[in-house]
């Protein structure tokens, strides 16, 4: 309980330098795909990027936050965004690989969304080992992956819709106090 009431976010630019053992996280991707999966799709694909992907994925998003049609504004958020992503000393991307013309597919779609269920489920496993483990980790959704070349720089062998992005896991170590967050009361939430 104290482990998943003090689990938070990190932002990269909170990170200090030393960069956490891969071998640590990729043991918590095995552990954490021990999650529900109805029909035992095994759905979740995983992308440990070295430091130089990670680094072309902070130019990609930076290409796109600047714009078209760049503004004083754009151009600082497009630096701020190259600098923090690009100098993350780990990032996992995590996909959700699910093959649209498969048999089980075409007979019950609504298997894409159990599927996806399951992805999250996974990531979540995977971000409480993380904090279990001493290392922090900032779960994003920043739209990089409609960037042309991020499938490539990434390895992403199979085009949308078949498989999706649905998390970027960047991780390392901080110092930064993390503390419990308020929620909503109970019976806000909760029918009894």
């Amino acid at each position: 309980a104290e482990l998943i009431c003090h689990r938070r976010t990190v932002a990269p630019k909170h990170f200090n330098a030393v960069t956490p053992d891969h071998h640590i996280v990729a043991d918590a991707i095995e552990i954490a795909c021990n999650a529900p999966n109805h029909h035992r799709t095994e759905p979740c694909r995983f992308y440990l990027l070295d430091a130089g992907r990670i680094s072309k994925v902070g130019e990609l998003f930076g290409e796109l936050v600047r714009g078209n049609e760049p503004t004083e504004e754009s151009i600082a958020r497009s630096e701020k965004k190259t600098r923090e992503w690009g100098s993350a000393p780990g990032l996992l991307i995590v996909t959700q690989y699910t093959p649209r013309t498969s048999k089980l597919v075409m007979n019950k779609p609504e298997v894409i969304r159990e599927d996806y269920a399951t992805c999250c489920c996974i990531v979540q496993n995977l971000l409480l080992l993380l904090e279990n483990a001493g290392i922090s980790a900032k779960w994003s959704t920043g739209p990089v992956w409609e960037h042309p070349q991020f499938r490539d720089v990434v390895g992403i062998p199979y085009a949308p819709p078949d498989e999706e992005v649905l998390a970027l896991i960047f991780y390392g170590k901080s110092d930064l106090q993390k503390e419990v967050r308020p929620l909503v009361n109970m019976d806000q939430v909760l029918v009894n």
